[in-house]
Formats: structure tokens, sequence, C-alpha cells
């Protein structure tokens, strides 16, 4: 399963976001933006989200592969299943 990065450091996010073309889809999502940023009072964290072609979050529940303690979108993606490639 591969991640390819269509779009790097989308504007208007807190730390760094990219938009990934999810091949197959990950859950159901073609397209989902990893961000990765230290939040205040809760450390680093890298979510996963589902986007548009444009990078446009649709909604901002995290998808598998999400996880704190750490700023790698490459580790996010691998713990959904899939490189970056």
């Amino acid at each position: 399963m591969k991640a390819l990065l269509v779009k790097d450091n989308l504007p208007d996010f807190n730390g760094h976001a990219a938009l990934y073309q999810m091949t197959p889809a990950h859950e159901g999502h073609e397209f989902v933006v990893a961000s990765a940023a230290n939040v205040p009072f809760s450390g680093p964290e890298t979510y996963l989200f589902p986007a548009d072609a444009d990078g446009e979050i649709k909604s901002f529940a995290e998808l598998d592969g999400s996880y704190r303690g750490g700023l790698s979108h490459a580790e996010a993606l691998s713990n959904a299943g899939y490189t970056i490639g």
C-alpha cells in the first residue's frame, strides 16, 4: 500500500502538514492530510485526516495511523499500513 506525496507544507496548519494520495484508499478516502505538530499541554502528535484533492480537510475525525508522542508523517502512514513512495 502506497502513500504518494501530492503537496507539502500546506498553509493554515500548525507544524508540518502534507497531502497524500492513498493507494488503495485509506478507510474509504483517496486523499489524506498528515499533520505533525507540537500541541501545548499535550506535546507532539501526528494525525491523519480525510481530505479532498486540494488538501481541504473533510473531517477532523482522526484516521487509523494517527498517534501522539512523535512528529513523523512516515510513522503515522506506516501505522496505517502504508509506505511513502
